[in-house]
């Protein structure tokens, strides 16, 4: 089996902006992606998000590495994880909560 390259083509790569599909404050966070494509596993891309708040709605393990920006996870019954540029996350299937972005945020989906 052969690697799958991800190459970002720079901002004229991602699509238009969407609201967030549930947004949970009155700065409607918007986001769009880039390069979403299949791999054996699910889906692969760029994700940027505005600043805002947000219901985590993606029933997918997803893990994501942020390229800028910072924000937070609150998943139900748990506690705050803050993140920032360079770090990663792992979201199990089904985990649900509040998230937030209070600088521009960009990660592969």
């Amino acid at each position: 089996m052969s690697p799958t390259l991800i190459r970002f083509e720079g901002n004229g790569a991602f699509g238009e902006q969407t609201p967030v599909a549930r947004p949970t404050s009155a700065q409607v966070a918007m986001v769009r992606v880039a390069a979403d494509q299949p791999i054996p596993v699910g889906t692969t891309g760029f994700w940027e998000c505005t600043p805002g708040r947000f219901r985590r709605g993606v029933p997918q393990a997803e893990y994501s590495y942020f390229i800028t920006g910072k924000g937070t996870f609150t998943p139900d019954g748990g506690e705050t994880v803050r993140f920032q540029a360079g770090d990663a996350i792992y979201f199990p299937a089904n985990s649900e909560g509040n998230g937030t972005s209070s600088k521009r945020s960009g990660r592969p989906m």
